[in-house]
């Protein structure tokens, strides 16, 4: 970061980016899940729980609706529309807005008419109680106008500081939410639940195009859909858009551009010397479900302590 920027546009830059990634992840998690429930049996024990534990957010809902509420309804309108929620959709959009708002000088000048185009859609399309495949059609397109923001901002914004503080709320937040979706989805796959073997394979698969990542694992695998090939793609491939290993990757490649790097440079690569110590395949057996959680723990803590590193270096 160059002398010019001050802490406040690069806080905003930063939550920018994080925001943009977390509406766009949070709508493709919502409409990959109906996908999956219309695939497996009603009976099976999977619902939309485990939604609210990948964002983090089970104490809010709960004290909101009670446990043993996780309904179709409850969670998407949590998820969706819920301004009390400060990861809903709608309340990441905001924070879209308003960061941009604040630092309008520093982005291109029709960044606001890719925004409001966003803000509004989202406004009118998601409402409670609509049909899944009303609420399917809304949120793809919520997806879609967030990555035209991104596109747009990547292909016409100076790729200055500025730029590179987005980046880094963009893949921060990218490597926390693909970390705790591996996690909360393979739970049940790793620990062998008996009324899901028979469907793992649907469930494994529906994990990848929680990543828009079916077509590139055949691609890149060229093997059948199995646990340790799965595991082993969305954390090391590089090539891989949303991998844990491209995210880490992105995140050091934005901070060497700015100045007074040290501390988050250093968080950074003990976060890619743990990824490339860990057998990360290994960890795709039954016998090793413990293993694979406690690694993804270890996977959170980097993420927060590199986050710590960009907040107390740029934004005091």
């Amino acid at each position: 970061m160059t002398a010019n920027v001050l802490s406040r546009v690069a806080e905003r830059m930063y939550w920018l980016g994080r925001h943009l990634e977390r509406a766009e992840s949070t709508a493709r998690l919502i409409t990959v899940n109906g996908n999956l429930m219309m695939d497996l049996p009603v009976r099976l024990p999977l619902g939309w729980r485990p939604l609210i534990d990948i964002t983090g957010f089970g104490e809010l809902f709960e004290s909101l609706h009670g446990k043993g509420h996780a309904t179709e309804h409850n969670v998407c309108r949590f998820l969706a529309t819920d301004t009390r929620n400060p990861g809903s959709i709608i309340n990441s959009i905001i924070g879209v807005r308003e960061n941009a708002r604040t630092v309008r000088e520093n982005l291109p000048r029709i960044t606001f008419e890719y925004i409001n185009e966003l803000y509004l859609f989202a406004r009118s399309a998601l409402t409670p109680g609509q049909s899944r495949s009303r609420r399917g059609e809304a949120l793809t397109q919520i997806s879609r106008l967030a990555q035209q923001l991104e596109g747009f901002l990547s292909q016409n914004m100076l790729h200055d500081a500025h730029w590179e503080l987005l980046r880094l709320g963009n893949y921060i937040e990218r490597a926390d939410m693909t970390t705790r979706l591996i996690d909360v989805r393979t739970v049940d796959l790793i620990a062998g639940h008996h009324e899901l073997e028979p469907f793992q394979d649907i469930q494994w698969r529906s994990v990848l195009r929680s990543f828009y990542a079916m077509q590139a694992y055949h691609a890149s695998v060229r093997e059948p859909v199995e646990a340790p090939l799965v595991l082993q793609f969305l954390f090391k491939d590089e090539r891989l858009p949303r991998s844990y290993l491209r995210c880490l990757n992105s995140v050091r490649r934005s901070l060497r551009e700015l100045p007074r790097n040290g501390d988050a440079v250093a968080a950074c690569d003990g976060a890619l010397r743990a990824l490339r110590d860990t057998d990360v395949a290994g960890l795709g057996g039954l016998e090793h479900s413990v293993e694979l959680h406690r690694f993804i723990n270890g996977c959170q803590i980097h993420l927060s302590e590199m986050h710590d590193a960009i907040v107390s270096t740029y934004f005091g």
